[in-house]
């Protein structure tokens, strides 16, 4: 997709459609993964792979993996079953609701004459719960599980993205923004306007290669590695899901929608944010994204853990 349609598209697309991490953050994650699983839990990665060479969107995963074999064949595969979800929007495969589970946040500042009696909320925990059961059930037809696995892959990205755990109140908006997709700021690679949503979504990387992902994977897995995450645990059950979801939502009350952000209504009067706000948020999203690397790796070995 050329840089100036995909801005447009981040600035018409509500949040129902929007982004948790673009297509190339979503694949940095799973590369994380691929990179652990690879070099401690070989017979796992054979089993994902095996799997989705059953998944039902066979096209998606054909042009992903092209004329790949061997081993660059595994790593595009779990590439793609992270960024499946997306590619997959607007087919029978789509679930909007499933992509984030938000809680409001009130503006300070200017807040809503009345709060809401409900603020769009999603599905991703229920969502999560699901397509854990399912990828994990031996019983389960290929098919059903590969579907099953790349919702895990995606969702764990997704929950790690503040902005999909929040959603600001505001008198402006007394239903909520959208987890930021109705309020804009100016973009500080491209100089253009684009949702706040999707500046987060877009911080960390932007170039949809498969060896981009990987090479960005391993410069984040050097700069921040296992010891740095003090709430890095052996994954135990689908309820852990919901704690991810609360870090993301206090890192999007204080640093998303912080003091420090300088957002507009209007793509028109977009303004440029602070030094200080781009390089904390930066920071932040790094973190989180290497952070759901490391979990979903963890979560693998829980839906695999009988069948090495």
């Amino acid at each position: 997709m050329k840089p100036c349609v995909a801005l447009l598209l981040a600035v018409v697309l509500p949040c129902s459609t929007a982004l948790a991490w673009s297509r190339p953050g979503h694949m940095v994650s799973a590369a994380i993964a691929y990179d652990e699983l690879n070099a401690q839990d070989r017979r796992i990665v054979e089993r994902i792979v095996a799997l989705a060479e059953k998944h039902p969107d066979r096209g998606a995963f054909e042009v992903a993996m092209g004329r790949a074999t061997g081993e660059e064949r595994r790593r595009r595969i779990f590439l793609e079953l992270a960024r499946w979800p997306d590619d997959a929007r607007g087919s029978i495969h789509d679930h909007p609701t499933w992509h984030y589970w938000s809680r409001p946040i009130v503006n300070s500042a200017s807040p809503p004459a009345k709060m809401p009696a409900d603020v769009p909320q999603g599905s991703a925990y229920e969502a999560f719960a699901l397509n854990l059961s399912v990828a994990s059930d031996a019983r389960a037809s290929a098919g059903e599980r590969a579907v099953a696995l790349a919702w895990i892959f995606h969702l764990v990205g997704d929950m790690h993205q503040p902005l999909h755990s929040v959603s600001q109140v505001s008198k402006r908006f007394p239903e909520g923004d959208r987890g930021g997709s109705l309020q804009f700021v100016l973009d500080p690679v491209a100089r253009q306007p684009v949702t706040l949503h999707w500046y987060w979504d877009d911080s960390v990387s932007r170039e949809g290669e498969p060896d981009v992902a990987m090479s960005r994977a391993e410069d984040l897995m050097r700069r921040l590695p296992r010891t740095q995450f003090k709430a890095l645990q052996p994954f135990r059950n689908a309820s852990e899901f919901s704690g991810w979801a609360r870090e993301s939502y206090e890192l999007g009350s204080t640093v998303a929608y912080g003091p420090d952000l300088r957002a507009s209504d209007s793509a028109g009067t977009a303004l440029e944010q602070s030094q200080r706000y781009l390089e904390q948020s930066l920071q932040v999203a790094e973190q989180r994204l290497t952070l759901a690397g490391y979990r979903l790796t963890e979560v693998l070995r829980w839906a695999f853990r009988n069948e090495r």
